[in-house]
């Protein structure tokens, strides 16, 4: 029987095996040699993305402008309608309060007497009582004191017989300012029955009497403080108005204002001095700005605009009637104007263009100095395809 001979071939270096070394076999390691590609593919990728996210159009018009003035009378009004020669106003206002110590020379007696009620009973009668106008009264304490009115006194069985009497003292000066409990008589009434019958009980001191040198402020000197006050607070005023409105409204000419005294005070401190206090309001008659843009805009020929760079406005006021809220100015405009530019019509049509024809097409319809279209940041000389990458900009100085 015949043997069969099977051999054994070592494993070769080509199957991916390393030689061996006695019984352990080793494999090799594959070589590198993918990163580049891949690295390449990324930004290739990215590259794409944001040359996508940010290509547009942009197309600069440069269009011819014109000079324009606008020279009229114009009716400022802050109430009721408006007409096509008025523009629209509105009044602004703000109280301004101050106080300023002014030492004062003049000296002069200050008088006042002394003012109250005295409760005065009678009991002779069974019937009323009633006595006239100044009728007197003697303190028992010497003072004299007379009903500024004529009064009544009840019958002697009603509320006792008595009544209060308004009595001024017969000279100005401390000396008046009596105690409640003092005693009156009538003096009027001596050597008459009822004499003894009619008495003061009580005292009650309204105001008190004063008989003293104080320190004048004459009214020359009053007048001169309140203009100088007022003049500064007109000031203060103004400067609080333009920093709240100056950036909405036009209302820089000193016309426009008006200051009106609301309250004046006078205070003494001491002997040689006063506190003057005032309150003013302070007004003014404003436009808006946007009110005059829009006089300015209904002056325009159709479909124009004006360069807000070269633009010279001047309000000179004539007349000014805080009462009726109106002024009539003098209104001047000048300013370069040019023909209104769709963007968003623009950028419709242009879609897609050569950039020759939309030249073409823009020149047609519009009085321009220059066209210029650039694609960002590369690409051919094509408008772009979508509404949203086509950005049209009006320019008029070419850098």
């Amino acid at each position: 029987m015949k043997e069969k001979v099977i051999d054994i071939y070592p494993p070769s270096e080509k199957v991916g095996y390393a030689k061996r070394e006695g019984c352990v076999f080793e494999k090799e390691k594959k070589k590198k040699g993918g990163f580049f590609p891949l690295l390449f593919l990324i930004i290739f990728i990215l590259g794409g993305y944001f040359y996508y996210a940010s290509f547009k159009t942009e197309v600069v018009i440069y269009p011819v402008t014109e000079k324009m003035e606008i020279n009229e009378d114009v009716l400022i009004r802050t109430t009721g309608s408006i007409n096509q020669n008025e523009i629209r106003g509105v009044v602004l206002s703000e109280k301004i309060s101050d106080q300023r110590k002014f030492d004062v020379e003049g000296r002069r007696m200050l008088e006042k007497k002394a003012q109250g009620e005295i409760r005065v009973c009678q009991d002779y009668r069974d019937s009323a009582v009633t006595f006239v106008e100044d009728t007197r009264f003697i303190s028992d304490g010497g003072k004299i004191f007379f009903a500024t009115s004529g009064f009544s006194l009840p019958a002697k069985k009603v509320d006792d017989g008595c009544g209060v009497v308004e009595v001024v003292a017969a000279e100005a000066g401390e000396d008046y300012n009596i105690s409640a409990d003092s005693k009156f008589a009538l003096p009027g009434l001596h050597g008459s029955a009822i004499y003894g019958n009619v008495k003061g009980v009580s005292f009650l001191l309204k105001e008190e009497g004063i008989l003293k040198e104080v320190p004048y402020l004459d009214d020359d000197a009053m007048q001169i403080a309140e203009n100088q006050m007022k003049e500064d607070l007109f000031g203060q005023g103004k400067d609080v108005l333009l920093e709240k409105y100056g950036e909405e409204y036009l209302m820089d000419s000193d016309v426009q204002y008006s200051v009106e005294v609301s309250e004046r005070d006078l205070i003494e401190e001491d002997e040689d001095s006063f506190y003057f206090k005032l309150d003013v309001v302070v007004k003014v008659i404003a436009v808006a700005k946007e009110d005059i843009n829009s006089f300015i805009s209904k002056g325009l020929p159709e479909y124009h605009v004006w360069r807000k760079d070269t633009e010279e406005i001047s309000v000179s006021f004539k007349r000014i009637n805080f009462n009726e809220g109106e002024a009539d100015v003098f209104f001047q405009f000048s300013g370069d104007i040019y023909p209104e530019i769709d963007k968003e019509y623009w950028s419709r049509e242009l879609k897609g263009l050569d950039f020759e024809k939309a030249k073409i097409l823009i020149k047609k319809d519009i009085n321009t100095k220059e066209v210029t279209i650039e694609n960002r940041p590369f690409g051919l000389s094509k408008v772009a395809g979508s509404l949203h990458r086509v950005d049209i900009k009006v320019e008029f100085d070419k850098n």
